[in-house]
């Protein structure tokens, strides 16, 4: 209609002009304002006909690349449905298969476009039926231009297996975790899960939900050798707790028939703790020493300052033998209860001693805003020209532990020392000792048991021979 009117308002114009053509033939010519006058008319009426027609080019071009995507979408479930049941799924994924996650191609009309596929399983039982969470699957195929990401196309099928699972799903483990921010205790959203294992070697990823919870579904079980599940979470800026790591409960999870394994796992933002030493006048010490990092979950046995330094940052941790973790939070209020950690340090010639107060730091000052600390060692007037060395043995059920956490703090409060048993379950320490009595106390946990504490009698410089202690923990 517009189209018509346009057209209708030019051909007045013309007749107009003609008009006046006509009344003024035998004169010399048109004044220069009357042509003017009829070229400003015509440009005005042509522009918004040539943006009609612009914009009805536009209008077709989308459409014909809207048709030439459906029919790509249409094609690639039409290929899917011709896929084996067990095929149908994303390489990687969750449910695992063979097809690709994206793929390029361009359209007929030569527009570039990206043909995108996810794969999703399907809980839908009927009600006396065994919940699998796995009763068929759902397929989106979404054709995207890739010079404006405008969706041109989207498909949805669903895919069911032609026949149903041995014993009805009920020999299938489930495993799902939700994965928490174990000091703010909140939910972590999109978090990368990495399910392998099992006897058909699986190899699927998945990301969290909006309540931080991903499931994986029909997995294979055996009745024999029973291989397990392994989940390793990955998520920007965060590491797993360490109590959590394999072959942790919450990340492993052995492949028995019908295992409906729920739980969580921890991830949290690593941090740095600043230690500065200063000698008992309040200046900063730079003649060499070595400091120990004490705490509950995870230290550092030992972390040399330099001469001619007189602060180091510490920002990993040892957790339990052998393994390393970037440095955990211990901000109050987290799961598990983590307490104070304790800074203990001593020079490396003049026999100097120091340590942090008993009420220890909080690591980092507001997390996880703020994930650095600071703190101040100084070291005292009293030179201790003796130390002793104090064996803690582990056992647990028995059994020497080589991987427990051992903690030795003394009365007066001197040392705080943090050390992982060896193979044989022995942590070693070095502690300074004077002629006034000194009681030291071992605490020992194995990676979030329950804790076992020993206490020794009091020592002095009278005897020469190291002192052992033996923890039993649950």
């Amino acid at each position: 209609m517009h189209e018509r009117g346009s057209v209708t308002a030019v051909t007045r114009v013309a007749t107009e002009i003609g008009r006046r053509l006509r009344a003024t033939r035998g004169q010399a010519g048109f004044t220069l304002i009357e042509v003017l006058l009829a070229g400003l008319m015509l440009a005005i009426l042509a522009a918004p006909i040539s943006a009609l027609l612009s914009s009805t080019s536009s209008i077709s071009k989308l459409d014909r690349e809207r048709t030439g995507a459906d029919q790509l979408a249409q094609t690639a479930i039409e290929t899917l449905r011709t896929l084996p049941y067990t095929q149908v799924g994303i390489s990687g994924g969750n449910p695992s298969g063979t097809l690709a996650a994206s793929q390029s191609t361009t359209l007929p009309s030569g527009e570039a476009v990206t043909i995108s596929t996810q794969v999703k399983w399907v809980a839908d039982p009927i009600p006396t039926a065994y919940v699998t969470n796995a009763d068929y699957k759902k397929v989106v195929i979404t054709v995207t231009r890739n010079s404006d990401s405008t969706q041109l196309s989207q498909k949805t099928t669903y895919v069911a297996s032609a026949s149903a699972p041995p014993f009805a799903g009920s020999t299938w483990d489930q495993i799902s975790r939700q994965v928490i921010d174990p000091v703010t205790n909140l939910p972590l959203t999109g978090v990368s899960v990495n399910l392998t294992g099992g006897p058909n070697s699986e190899n699927r990823t998945d990301l969290t939900d909006g309540a931080g919870n991903v499931l994986f579904p029909a997995l294979n079980s055996t009745t024999t050798g029973t291989p397990g599940y392994t989940l390793a979470p990955t998520f920007a800026g965060y590491s797993v707790y360490p109590d959590d790591l394999s072959p942790a409960v919450a990340e492993f999870v052995g492949s028995t028939a019908g295992v409906n394994s729920t739980g969580t796992l921890r991830m949290y933002k690593p941090v740095s703790l600043t230690v500065n030493l200063q000698n008992s006048s309040g200046v900063a010490y730079t003649g060499g020493a070595t400091i120990s990092l004490d705490g509950s979950r995870c230290g550092q046995a030992t972390v040399s300052i330099p001469s001619g330094s007189s602060s180091t940052t510490i920002s990993t941790c040892t957790w339990a033998t052998g393994k390393t973790t970037p440095l955990v939070p211990n901000v109050q209020g987290q799961t598990p209860t983590f307490n104070d950690y304790f800074v203990t340090a001593w020079s490396n010639s003049g026999g100097f001693w120091g340590a942090t107060s008993s009420s220890g730091i909080l690591v980092p000052s507001n997390y996880p805003t703020t994930l650095s600390q600071s703190v101040t060692v100084k070291f005292g007037t009293t030179t201790y020209a003796t130390t002793k060395v104090i064996n803690v043995t582990v056992k647990k059920a028995g059994v020497v532990d080589g991987n427990a956490r051992v903690q030795l703090t003394s009365t007066p409060a001197l040392v705080y020392l943090y050390a992982t048993t060896n193979s044989s379950g022995v942590a070693t320490f070095t502690v300074p000792v004077s002629s006034t009595s000194s009681t030291f106390t071992a605490t020992s946990n194995d990676q979030g048991t329950a804790n076992g504490s020993a206490t020794t009698p009091g020592i002095t410089t009278s005897t020469t021979s190291p002192i052992a202690l033996a923890v039993t923990i649950a």
